[in-house]
């Protein structure tokens, strides 16, 4: 597994303002549930990304304005000011903190390592720009990466599907624990230009805990959105349908 130097700053953006940031997210910024760092881990080698590269005040300031696309509420879900990242892909702190979780971390098949955001390894994605936000909700968490990229290659990098021998795998961590995954496409309704959603479910000493995500292509905007939990799959699917609708919806409105 590959690892990166930890830029020295990333801009984190809160309500209204925006800072330096120079330390690395807790794991409750990168996946705010109750299950803390295995689920973090969890998330981390689901959505992984990788390698490092310079960033400038263009590409900045197109992530500022993906972060201001961002939804700040949908329904009971309300944006976490202080768990929000805008600037070039490879360098946010998020990113950097699931390197580091993956390289801690041993895969009883080493491809599986990214099977579902293979896209996120693309030269074209590692320099755009990106925001990412979380989003507190009482049945669990959710969360919104946005990337702008051309939409020819917004495209290319959604059809980057997982390795087929991906559908199950075992991770096993620092500390001599292990956790089994199980990796599924999920049916759901096309939303934006194209997208495609699939399921990860997580099984740690007998506990289960369950992410669905949805990729989609708006444009020249290609997001994610993840719904992460232990609660009802039906109750999550509603979630992720409308909560990326009204994303969608969001960005139509804020971005020229």
């Amino acid at each position: 597994m590959r690892s990166c130097h930890r830029p020295p700053q990333s801009h984190r953006v809160d309500a209204g303002h925006k800072e330096n940031r120079s330390s690395l997210p807790s794991s409750s910024h990168l996946v705010p549930v109750r299950n803390g760092l295995r689920l973090a881990a969890a998330a981390a080698l689901a959505l992984g990304a990788t390698a490092c590269s310079g960033g400038d005040a263009e590409v900045q300031g197109g992530a500022d304005r993906l972060h201001e696309a961002q939804l700040l509420q949908f329904q009971d879900v309300t944006q976490v000011s202080e768990g929000g990242e805008s600037g070039t892909y490879s360098e946010l702190t998020t990113v950097q903190y699931s390197a580091e979780i993956r390289d801690g971390t041993e895969l009883d098949k080493p491809e599986c390592v990214d099977a579902t955001n293979r896209w996120g390894d693309l030269d074209t994605v590692q320099d755009a720009p990106t925001s990412v936000a979380t989003y507190e909700w009482e049945e669990g968490a959710v969360t919104s990466l946005l990337v702008q990229l051309p939409p020819e290659e917004a495209s290319d990098a959604l059809h980057e599907t997982p390795p087929e021998d991906c559908s199950e795998y075992t991770a096993t961590y620092e500390d001599g624990t292990s956790s089994d995954y199980s990796v599924g496409d999920l049916d759901l309704q096309e939303m934006g230009e194209e997208s495609r959603a699939h399921s990860i479910d997580v099984e740690t000493d007998g506990e289960l805990s369950s992410m669905i995500s949805v990729l989609y292509r708006n444009d020249g905007v290609l997001g994610t959105t993840s719904v992460i939990g232990d609660g009802d799959p039906a109750e999550y699917e509603e979630m992720l349908v409308g909560f990326t609708e009204a994303a969608i919806d969001r960005q139509n409105q804020t971005l020229d």
